[in-house]
Order: structure tokens, then sequence, then C-alpha cells
């Protein structure tokens, strides 16, 4: 049996263990598939805002930039040429002895801190930054800003960097090269196997694109100089990256006139640009969770969060906003975990029992082997000897006639109990309950159970309270008889070698209820045993081929049955001298 405990709880366990792995395996990828869901749902989220900031910061921008895409060329020189005419509306205004200053002399701009202008020789020029007669001529009319008066030496600095860093033919190629690019303008492809998404950021970025190339355009304007019109090309303004200690953003253009090619640009101070530009996002983004980095050629990803206006991109820290799961993944996990630990711990509590039952039953089969064995094996002796005139004295005779009644009660009882227990199980045991007064009823069931006493040598003492004694209860005699004979029989099996040998049988009244105490003076019951004590087929897990008290395990299960089919119940009492006390509970009539 312990052999097949062991095979069975081996199965189970294996099983159980089999059982949570998969659970676990289920749990691991719904929790993947749900995280994958809520980066898709940010990732979402996130790309859209991306495209609102980025059209906040291209629209913002794009009138600034036509601004200046607008200017004319001879607005790059602090004053116009000797002798070059300026005309206002139809009407010119150019005479030799006229100074037209350019409005950019004038011109502070944190955004945009400095104009210049690109001769062919390699000499750079900025209308704020007047040198020699330019400067006197500024200052005598009053028509130098202070705050560029001011800054002068800054932005002579800044023209200095600038000069540093540009060659005309490599500034020239340059805007060649960015010119060329112009006729692909917001024809953007998203890379393959994109998702939506993506796909839609990089649209978006061509929309951006042609719309800001609108703002660039490029034209042509006329000088006049001494009545003759002097045709000037001016060609798109364009971003570009100058590269140095520090990378340094500057919009330029070309500019054609009487055929002599010049680059005039505008320096941006870009940390002025970042901050500007990253206000207007403020509440799209977390403090800190965004900023505008360099990138003058894109990857086919990077596409969709580049700006229109300046190569440069839009970076910000991914699933910043909190997405919440519309799968119910908690519940499910919960509920799964739930019913899967639930079902296991039934299993197993199942399977305990189940295991439990069949060692008891397995044991009640070797009793009742043992309980049947033994008293047909004392028949078929004696009776062969009788038979035989083996024994003829008429005393032996007398002795062996008592030993054969006496084996004859004993295995009546074994088959009396258990077609009790098995009709108590299956419901058909069917008592006659009629009126019986207390006294009357111990008075008919004492015999028996003296008699029982009796063949272990052992003595009853009755003691009915006078107030139990009138009690009348409704009940089945015959069930209570059988009930106080097991608890009698269990005394005499057990208490049997205790000093005392006297089995109390004591009634008493308690809130209408009469209760019969059957106490012995023996061993008692272990405090181990006293949970089980009423379980059928449990005879304390003594083997009971190897146990010299006689029984097969139903005596007091079938006891508590019969007392509590009557309505009543049988419970084990603490009592604080030796041996043990049961007591039964009978309901009043």
């Amino acid at each position: 049996m312990n052999a097949h405990r062991r095979t069975t709880w081996t199965w189970f366990v294996g099983t159980a263990l089999l059982l949570l792995g998969v659970v676990s395996w289920l749990t691991a990828m719904l929790a993947k598939l749900d995280g994958d869901e809520i980066r898709s749902r940010q990732d979402a989220e996130l790309q859209q805002r991306l495209r609102l900031a980025l059209w906040r910061m291209d629209s913002w921008l794009s009138p600034h930039l036509a601004r200046e895409a607008m200017r004319p060329a001879s607005e790059y020189r602090a004053f116009a040429a000797p002798g070059a005419a300026w005309t206002r509306g139809l009407e010119p205004i150019a005479r030799d002895d006229l100074v037209v200053p350019s409005p950019l002399l004038s011109f502070a701009s944190d955004l945009f801190p400095l104009h210049f202008e690109l001769a062919s020789d390699g000499s750079l020029q900025s209308p704020q930054v007047p040198t020699g007669n330019q400067r006197g001529i500024a200052e005598a009319n009053g028509v130098m800003a202070a705050s560029i008066d001011g800054a002068a030496s800054r932005l002579a600095a800044l023209q200095a960097v600038v000069q540093q860093r540009l060659l005309f033919a490599g500034f020239d190629r340059q805007l060649q090269q960015a010119e060329a690019l112009l006729p692909v303008v917001g024809c953007t492809i998203a890379p393959p196997g994109a998702g939506v998404e993506l796909q839609q950021s990089v649209a978006d970025y061509g929309n951006r694109q042609r719309a800001n190339a609108q703002n660039l355009g490029q034209g042509g304007t006329a000088t006049t100089k001494l009545g003759a019109v002097v045709p000037t090309a001016i060609g798109p303004l364009l971003p570009l990256w100058l590269d140095g200690p520090e990378p340094m953003l500057v919009f330029a253009r070309r500019a054609s006139e009487g055929g002599v090619h010049r680059l005039q640009g505008v320096v941006v101070d870009w940390p002025t640009l970042q901050r500007e530009l990253l206000a207007l996002v403020g509440d799209l983004f977390a403090p800190g969770a965004a900023e505008l980095v360099r990138c003058a050629a894109p990857t086919p990803v990077e596409q969709g969060s580049m700006l229109a206006s300046v190569p440069a991109r839009l970076e910000a820290t991914p699933y910043l906003c909190h997405v919440e799961s519309k799968l119910p993944t908690s519940a499910i996990l919960g509920i799964t975990w739930g019913i899967t630990v639930l079902a296991l711990l039934v299993l197993g509590f199942t399977l305990r029992a189940a295991i439990g039952f069949g060692e008891r039953r397995a044991r009640f089969a070797s009793a009742v082997t043992h309980e049947l064995r033994t008293p047909l094996t004392t028949f078929r002796m004696y009776s062969e000897m009788l038979a035989d005139g083996v024994v003829t004295e008429p005393a032996a005779q007398r002795e062996y006639l008592d030993t054969l009644r006496r084996e004859a009660d004993r295995l009546s009882r074994v088959v009396e109990n258990v077609l009790a227990w098995s009709r108590l199980e299956q419901g058909r045991f069917a008592s006659r309950r009629e009126r019986h007064g207390v006294a009357s009823l111990l008075q008919r069931i004492a015999p028996s159970l003296q008699r029982r006493l009796a063949d272990a040598g052992m003595a009853l003492q009755l003691d009915v309270d006078p107030s139990a004694a009138d009690a009348v209860v409704t009940t089945d005699d015959d069930a209570v008889a059988q009930i106080l004979f097991n608890l009698v029989d269990n005394a005499a099996k057990y208490a049997r070698d205790s000093a005392d040998r006297t089995v109390h049988l004591a009634a008493h009244l308690a809130g209408g209820t009469v209760q019969l105490d059957v106490r012995d003076h023996g061993p008692g019951i272990a405090a181990p045993m006293r949970a089980r004590v009423f379980a059928p087929f449990d005879r304390g897990a003594v083997p009971t081929a190897s146990n010299d008290v006689p029984g097969v395990g139903l005596g007091l299960a079938l006891a508590r049955g019969l007392a509590r089919d009557l309505g009543g119940d049988l419970t084990l009492v603490d009592a604080a001298a030796p041996g043990a006390c049961f007591r039964l509970a009978l309901p009043g009539a």
C-alpha cells in the first residue's frame, strides 16, 4: 500500500508541475502580448504627438524664414554701391549724393544674430558689422541701432568665426547640392515593412516639406543704376550645417547681380531656436523628455521625426505617456491561476481522501477477514471435536458449547455492524421512533451491557440523575441499545487491563437534551487520535492483523452515524480522570 501511495502521489505531483508549467508559460505569453499591445499603443500615441509637435514647429518657423527669403540682395550690404539708385514703388529715389542704408543695419534679433554676404574672392561682409567709412556714415545719420552698436564686438567675433568656416567654392558646392534635391522635396517614401504610424509620419513629413519649399522659393528683383535696370537673380534660401568645434546652422542662398555671383546667408542661434521651438510643445511632452538634434542625412526610419524647415529631428523619450491595456489581463490571469490552484487543491484533497479511504477499506477487509476467520476456525475445530466424540465429559462439553456461543455472538455483532453501516451509508436505515422514559429505557438495555462487560471481567455502574429519570425521549430503543453496546464493547476491549474495571453509564438532563455518558478507566485516547477517532475503518493506523484487540474499526463510526440519524450526536468528552468518556445526546420528547 505504501508503494501504491508513493506511485500515486508521484503521478499527481508530476501532473501538477506540468500543469503549473503550462499555466506559467501561458501567463508569460499573455503578459508579453499585453506588454506588446501597450507598447504599440504608446508608440502610436508618441508618433501622434511627434507629428503635432513638428507641425507646430514648422508652422512657427515658416513665417520667419519666408521673411528672410523675401529680402532683396542689396539688404545684405550696409549701404548701396556708389551711384546706385533705389526705388520706392515706381518712383526712383537714386541720386549720386544720396546715402541709402540697409534695413539690416539696425536689425537686432536673438534668433538671427548675423546676416552676411560672401564674395567670390572669399571676402565676407555683414550689414550689421559696418567697417571704416560705413560705420562713420551710419553713426552720423543715426541709422545704427543702439543694440547693434552695443553688440558690435560680439557680432564681429561671430563674423570672424563664419569667415573661418566658409570658402566660396565649398559653400557654393553645398548650396548646389541642396538645390539639386529640391525637385524631390516632399517625395519621401516610408521604409519597407513600416507600420501604419510610421507611414503616416513619413507622409506627414512630405507634406510639411512641400509647404516649407513654397516659403523658400526663388525669384528675381531689379535694381536701377544710373537709370539702367540691373537684373538680379536670387536662389532659394536653404538650411546648411557648417562644421566646426560646435555645429553652426545657417540659411544661405545664391544671388547673381549684373553677372557678379555672391553667396548670402543668415546665421541661426541654434540654442535659441531650440529653446523657442521646444517651448511650443511643452504641453505634449514632459519636461526634458524632448530635444532637437542635428540630422542632415536622416535614415528612412528617422524621416518621420524630421523638421521640414531645419535639418534636425525631434527626439522624445519613448513610452512617456501612461497607457492602460484594453485586455483584461489581470482578471484573466487571476481567474486562470485561481481555478488552476483551486482545482489542484481539490484534486489533492480528493486524492488524499481516496487513498485514505482505500487504505481504510483495505484495513477493514483485513479486519473482517481476521474477525471472521477466528470464530469460524473455533466453530470448525470445536464442532469436529464434539461430533467425533473427542470431548466426552459433560463439563468440558458445556465449556465448549459456551465458547461456541460467545464466538457466535461475536460473529453476529461483526456482521450486524457491517450491515448496519452499509444501510446507514446508503440512507436505507429505518429507525422506529417511539416515546420512552429514560430510566426504563436504560433498565432494558443494561442487562446486555452487563453481560458483555462480565465476559471481559468488568462491571457496569448505572447512575441516572433524578432530573433525567423522569425525562421522555422519542427515539429508536434498538438504535440506542446498539450505540451504547458499541461504546461498552470498546471499553471492554481497551480497558479490561486497567486497575479499575468499572464502566460508568450516567444519564443527566441539560437544556432539554438527555445526555448519556459512558466512561471507563482505561488508557484513554491519545491526542493525535482524537481528531479521527470516529473515522470509519480506522483503528489508530495499527494493522489489524497484528492487533490483539478484535474489531473492524466500525463501532464508533456506526455509533455516531446512528446518533445523528436519531437527531442527536455522539462526541468524545475531555475528562480529567484517566480513561475515555463518550457522550450520547438525545433530543427530548
